[in-house]
């Protein structure tokens, strides 16, 4: 896997592309847990489980929508989960063509005092 030839997107872009309206999906790959306590708005969760089931992960998979860019973030400071899935995604849905990795994730957007939406227990 080559970290470099999967295209990247700052939190900055993509907070300028969410207040236009560019119809974007977000992925937040991180225990439902985490997303419970906080996500980017807008985001939807799909768990990268390394013990988990990857056909549950593949079928959703199927449901993300071709003509939209994708946006994967994760809270690692290297970006490993989102990478890793935005491949598993490539891999599988190779008619989706704008896949982006969000640069330091969920981390740099907090840091950049961006929203986050905290989900109802």
């Amino acid at each position: 896997m080559d970290n470099y030839s999967m295209p990247r997107i700052t939190c900055e872009a993509l907070k300028e592309s969410i207040d236009t309206g560019e119809k974007i999906v977000i992925i937040d790959t991180r225990a439902p847990s985490g997303y419970r306590v906080e996500h980017i708005p807008g985001a939807i969760n799909i768990f990268l489980n390394p013990s988990g089931d990857p056909f549950e992960r593949q079928l959703t998979f199927m449901a993300l929508p071709a003509d939209k860019p994708l946006v994967v973030y994760c809270d690692c400071s290297d970006e490993s989960d989102s990478l890793k899935m935005a491949y598993e995604i490539r891999n599988q849905r190779y008619e989706i063509e704008d896949i982006r990795v969000l640069v330091l994730g969920i981390n740099r957007w907090k840091e950049l005092g961006y929203p986050v939406v905290k989900s109802e227990f």
